[in-house]
C-alpha cells in the first residue's frame, strides 16, 4: 500500500509557523482580556451606582445605617465582604489602604438585596418597623435593586463605597471638609490608588479623585 504523510521538514515548518503565529497573537489576546475586564468593571461601577441611586430615590436614605434604624452610619460599605482587597499601591493617595480596613462596615447586601440597613444582615430580620426602610407609602424600599447578593469585580475582589462621606452620615458629616463617594474597584494589581482620608477633599490639592489603576463611579458628594 502506498501511504503518504508529512515528512519531518513539513512537520518543523509546521510548528514554526504556528509558534509564530502564537508569539505574534498572545499580547494582542492579552491585551483584548485586560481590556475586556476594565470594560466589564466599569459597567459594574455604574450598574451599583444606579442601584444605590434608586435606593435614594425610593426611600430617601443613603446606605450608611448601622443603628436600628436608617441612621446610625457606617464607613464603608462592601460589595462582598469576603474578597476586599487591603494593599495601596506605590504613589497611592493618602489613606488609600482605608478602602481595604477602616471603620465600621456593612455589606452592600443589607441594602440593596435585603431590606435589612439596621443591625442585622442577610435574610435574617428584614422589613422591621421601625429598624428598616419603610415597606409602606411613597418613601419605602422596592428592591431588590440587585439581582445577586455579592459583587466581585473583574479580577475576583470587592467593590468597596466610602459611604463615611455619603450626606447626612453621622460618622462624617463636616460640610466644610466635602467628600466625593464612589463604588470603587481596586482594578488589575487589586492594590488601592484612591485617597481616603477626612483631610483630602474634592478641593484640596490633590484632591479626592480616584487614583492609580483603581476603576470607580461617583455616587454622590457632600456639600461645602
Amino acid at each position: 500500500m502506498n501511504k503518504k504523510g508529512f515528512t519531518l521538514i513539513e512537520m518543523v515548518v509546521v510548528l514554526a509557523v504556528v509558534a509564530i503565529l502564537a508569539a505574534i497573537l498572545t499580547p494582542t489576546v492579552a491585551r483584548n482580556i485586560k481590556a475586556s475586564k476594565v470594560t466589564r468593571t466599569i459597567n459594574e461601577t455604574q450598574v451599583i451606582a444606579a442601584a444605590i441611586a434608586s435606593l435614594y430615590k425610593d426611600t430617601g436614605f443613603w446606605p450608611y445605617t448601622r443603628a436600628n434604624g436608617p441612621s446610625g452610619g457606617v464607613d464603608r460599605v462592601l460589595a462582598n465582604p469576603n474578597t476586599v482587597p487591603t494593599g495601596a499601591e506605590s504613589g497611592a493617595g493618602a489613606g488609600a489602604p482605608h478602602w481595604g480596613t477602616y471603620g465600621r462596615t456593612k455589606p452592600l447586601y443589607d441594602y440593596l438585596y435585603y431590606n435589612n440597613p439596621d443591625d442585622d444582615t442577610g435574610p435574617n430580620g428584614q422589613n422591621q418597623t421601625g429598624q428598616d426602610y419603610s415597606t409602606t407609602g411613597e418613601y419605602r424600599w422596592r428592591g431588590p435593586y440587585i439581582d445577586k447578593r455579592t459583587i466581585d469585580d473583574a479580577w475576583g475582589r470587592s467593590y468597596v463605597i466610602n459611604a463615611r462621606y455619603f450626606p447626612g452620615n453621622p460618622r462624617f458629616n463636616d460640610k466644610t471638609r466635602p467628600h466625593r463617594v464612589y463604588v470603587l474597584s481596586a482594578g488589575p494589581d487589586h492594590s488601592w490608588g484612591t485617597a481616603f482620608s477626612d483631610a483630602v477633599t474634592r478641593n484640596t490639592t490633590p484632591d479626592d479623585s480616584i487614583g492609580g489603576d483603581d476603576i470607580g463611579k461617583a455616587i454622590a458628594q457632600t456639600d461645602s
